[in-house]
């Protein structure tokens, strides 16, 4: 709490807010020491706990990037070749998504231009009513 520092003058002289306070603490110094270390020792052992995680998914990061480093080589020509063909039939399949996206896409930009002149057209209409 606060405590008035002593004056030799009497309180009613000088407003309230014109004495001089001095704090107090209100809990003993080693319930504050407790306090203090308390929350230290929680920072720390959450500081720990952080880099615990940090270091296990630094661990199974790793791992899972040597597995992917070695490459599944095929052994054999036919082998090889089904490996081709497959990225041969995914390439023309992607090929053929693209040209149905462009064409859609062709088609929209067709319908933004006559819708475009449409709304150009209705405002005119409405600008020559007035």
């Amino acid at each position: 709490m606060a405590d008035r520092i002593g004056s030799s003058r009497r309180p009613r002289e000088r407003g309230i807010t014109q004495r001089a306070y001095v704090l107090r603490p209100v809990r003993s110094r080693a319930a504050r020491i407790a306090t203090w270390t308390l929350a230290c020792t929680a920072c720390v052992a959450c500081v720990a706990a952080g880099g615990a995680a940090v270091r296990g998914y630094d661990m199974r990061i790793a791992a899972t990037h040597a597995s992917c480093v070695t490459p599944t080589t095929p052994t054999s020509r036919d082998d090889v070749q089904d490996t081709l063909m497959r990225a041969q039939l995914a390439l023309k399949q992607e090929a053929a998504s693209r040209a149905t996206v462009q064409k859609s896409a062709d088609a929209l930009a067709v319908e933004v231009g006559r819708l475009k002149a449409q709304v150009l057209f209705l405002q005119g209409q409405s600008h020559s009513r007035r």
